[in-house]
């Protein structure tokens, strides 16, 4: 899997440096890829699956060897006196013994499958926080490419600016070497450039600024050519279904307590096991025979654990607890989402209105702009009147092409928010 990912980011960028154009899928995908968060999910599998054939091993045979020589101030003794009789030889004081015991679980009252589907449970609840967290990403990586789409539409429009100046230099240059037009009209003409330039060095820096934090986060290298394609148009979401991370988060965690309260009644079953030993020693199992002998016994035995205090039944009550806080924090959670769609929802319609007008506006002004540029080569305005019809034409272009992009960053992040894929 993590060769696949290395392999596909590698592919990814290779694409990126020779193409012309990139998405914003595409860079969701790799933002994804590039985080550290999502090598966190084979690590989490190793660590459940230790975990899980620890719990196997306690369905084994378990071995402790024990190894013991003692000194005692006293030993049995058989006070008898017959004639005839000398009775056995006396115990040694110094013993000795070492021996092995093995115990089975023949029963364990589903204690150990139960406890598997905890840390099971636990592995799923520990993976979804970690995509809660790549989730997150999404909304940066919205943010930056708007901003770059937005930073390149005003660098297009300066480009614009800077032709049309052009145009009018030109012009105005050959009527001021004719003596038909005054030198402040192409100075001013030219001043109006130099400031344009000026905009489009703080434009680029913003936009480097920007590239460098989608390389960031994407992992990609991004060459001057590349340009970033505007977003497929997105309608409204009709359904009211949330998607998000957060709400399988809740649900898993709800799982892991009832899992956890299984386990907690299972551990009050009693157990039947299997037991032996076997070993050597002075003395054996033979306590009237002072002689090293091998010893050994089997058996089975039940434990169970009667009377506790009332322990495994709080336990249950403080995680019926814990289910009412994942409940409440699933109802603020909801309010909270409910919330940030509507802020949304609002902010969509109020930038609807606002294109409605720039589209008016941007024809307004465009006409006013190609009358102020005949006025202009004809002598019957000033160069600077032409420079302020020009910038409120372009301001208006600009203000409609800036809108209609954080209509359509609008509508992604609605989606981003619910959560629909």
């Amino acid at each position: 899997m993590k060769k696949f990912q290395f392999l596909l980011l590698l592919s990814c960028i290779a694409t990126w440096s020779n193409a012309a154009e990139i998405t914003l899928d595409s860079c969701q995908s790799m933002a994804r890829i590039n985080h550290p968060l999502l090598r966190q999910a084979g690590i989490l599998d190793q660590i459940s699956e230790l975990r899980q054939q620890n719990i196997e091993t306690l369905n084994l045979p378990q071995f402790d060897l024990t190894a013991r020589a003692s000194w005692q101030s006293d030993v049995t003794k058989l006070a008898l006196k017959m004639p005839g009789f000398a009775g056995p030889e006396p115990l040694s004081k110094d013993q000795y013994k070492t021996y092995i015991d093995i115990k089975q679980r023949i029963y364990d009252g589903g204690l150990a499958k139960k406890s598997k589907e905890l840390e099971e449970a636990d592995r799923l609840v520990s993976t979804q926080q970690n995509e809660i967290e790549l989730y997150k990403i999404k909304e940066t990586v919205n943010t930056l490419y708007f901003n770059a789409l937005i930073i390149q539409k005003n660098l297009s429009i300066l480009n614009l600016k800077r032709e049309i100046l052009n145009e009018q230099i030109k012009s105005i240059r050959s009527g001021v070497e004719n003596g038909v037009s005054l030198p402040n009209n192409l100075d001013h003409l030219i001043g109006e450039k130099l400031l344009t330039d000026q905009q489009e060095v703080e434009f680029r820096s913003s936009y480097s600024t920007t590239i460098s934090l989608l390389e960031i986060i994407t992992g990609g290298s991004f060459t001057e050519q590349i340009t970033f394609a505007d977003p497929p148009r997105i309608g409204t979401v009709v359904n009211d279904e949330l998607n998000r991370p957060e709400i399988l988060l809740f649900t898993l965690q709800q799982s892991k307590l009832e899992k956890s309260e299984q386990v907690i009644k299972n551990t009050r079953n009693p157990f039947i096991y299997a037991f032996g030993q076997g070993g050597y020693g002075r003395p054996g199992f033979n306590m009237l025979e002072n002689n090293f002998a091998d010893f050994y016994m089997v058996g089975a035995g039940l434990s169970w654990n009667i009377w506790d205090w009332h322990k495994n039944r709080r336990e249950r009550s403080v995680l019926k607890l814990q289910k009412d806080l994942i409940s409440t924090n699933l109802d603020n959670f909801t309010r909270s989402i409910k919330m940030a769609l509507k802020q949304e929802e609002n902010n969509a319609i109020k930038i609807l209105a606002l294109i409605s007008t720039d589209e008016k506006l941007v024809v307004i002004k465009e006409q006013i702009t190609n009358r102020s540029s005949s006025a202009l080569k004809n002598g019957m305005i000033t160069s600077a009147d032409f420079i302020r019809d020009l910038n409120a034409a372009l301001q208006a272009k600009a203000n409609l092409e800036t809108h209609k992009l954080q209509l359509n960053q609008t509508m992604i992040n609605y989606k981003t928010i619910k959560g629909n894929k």
